[in-house]
């Protein structure tokens, strides 16, 4: 009889992070469910993956008593219903009502995979309600997937890593990342320069961003710091690619920015990143950013920030160079030196290269499998 797996993540679209881990255990011979919010990406994701989605109607990533209580009996039903004998759990929602409804049923392998910790950028009240709400979820858990060495040091500094629990997949990431498809010779030339063309970047040299465009992400001091590139040299570029959830006088300053090219979330991740020269993310926090990874196989040089996560994603000045979180003139130095050095743009994307082969998936599925069978 095949065992029964339950994944979850919180926020429709969020399924991405397991792109082909689903298949994968369907492959192994798992009977695979994704439980998330009912949003119209979900059910295509698991078309893809072969499995079946559980919909829960009343989940959201925002703290909401009245509706997080709804969403927990629509948990318990799913549950109930499907009867799991396993449960693999992330993101801080749908982990923290899940790992509750799982441990009240009694299912008896449940494993909550750890991808960041919200209350690193939080204050006051709000910070004290998320450290609880990851205690508990910790509590719940038999088993804890840390999806980077910082963040279980950020844990154990917080009182939150129980090291019985506590697993680290090699050098981190919750999926891995799929080299192949991150290859630059695979890139279509006619697909790219068709790019080039709608957003004007023929002679432009691009430093690339690949995220939520907001406050947490860094955008803010990005784009502060590429202002003073731009006044320098118009002919370099940022190209800001994902969800803009920022305010609206920033928004619209982004917008009509000159040297600012601002691209929706798209699919087909590798064709954009081909028109980078530079990758850059000046996050707050992570868990563990996979965009690093991404960059670093496509031979791109990777800056990033110090925060947690971060700092896991960059082999520290061979593929890339890290700066301190916040801090607007280190970054403005690392990216200035990169702008006008080539050879040293390309030294560090042959390392990213190499670095990459690190990470990947098949070797992060069968760490989880391993924990599975424990």
């Amino acid at each position: 009889m095949r065992k029964k797996l339950i994944l979850g993540v919180t926020v429709g679209g969020s399924s991405r992070l397991l792109d082909g881990q689903a298949k994968y255990f369907k492959d192994l011979g798992y009977e695979v469910y994704l439980i998330s919010q009912d949003h119209f990406k979900e059910p295509i994701f698991c078309q893809k993956e072969g499995i079946t989605h559980l919909p829960v109607k009343s989940l959201m990533a925002d703290i909401h008593p009245l509706k997080d209580i709804k969403a927990l009996f629509q948990i318990i039903k799913h549950f109930k219903k499907v009867k799991p004998d396993i449960v693999n759990l992330g993101t801080p929602k749908i982990a923290l009502l899940g790992m509750l409804a799982a441990k009240l049923l009694g299912v008896k392998k449940r494993v909550y995979t750890c991808r960041g910790h919200r209350f690193e950028t939080e204050m006051g009240f709000k910070r004290k309600i998320l450290l609880m709400m990851e205690k508990l979820t910790v509590w719940c858990a038999h088993e804890v997937i840390y999806v980077s060495k910082s963040l279980k040091e950020k844990a154990k500094q917080n009182g939150l890593e129980n090291p019985k629990k506590s697993n680290l997949i090699g050098l981190g990431s919750s999926n891995g990342v799929d080299v192949s498809a991150f290859n630059r010779d695979a890139i279509s030339e006619s697909d790219r320069n068709k790019l080039i063309e709608k957003y004007q970047l023929q002679n432009k040299l691009c430093i690339g961003f690949v995220g939520r465009v907001s406050l947490h992400k860094g955008a803010y001091e990005l784009v502060e710091v590429f202002d003073k590139l731009y006044k320098k040299n118009k002919d370099i570029r940022l190209i800001m690619m994902g969800h803009r959830k920022c305010d609206p006088k920033f928004d619209d300053y982004i917008q009509n920015h000159q040297g600012i090219v601002l691209i929706p979330f798209q699919d087909n991740v590798p064709l954009y990143m081909s028109l980078f020269d530079i990758f850059v993310l000046p996050s707050w926090r992570e868990g563990f950013p996979n965009v690093p990874i991404q960059a670093a196989a496509m031979g791109l040089p990777v800056v990033v920030s110090d925060a947690t996560g971060c700092v896991d994603a960059v082999n520290l000045n061979v593929n890339g160079y890290i700066f301190k979180t916040k801090d607007k003139t280190s970054l403005y130095n690392m990216l200035n030196h990169l702008v006008y050095n080539q050879k040293e743009r390309q030294l560090l994307g042959v390392e990213g290269e190499k670095w990459a082969q690190n990470f990947n998936q098949l070797n992060v599925w069968s760490g989880i499998n391993k924990i599975y069978s424990k």
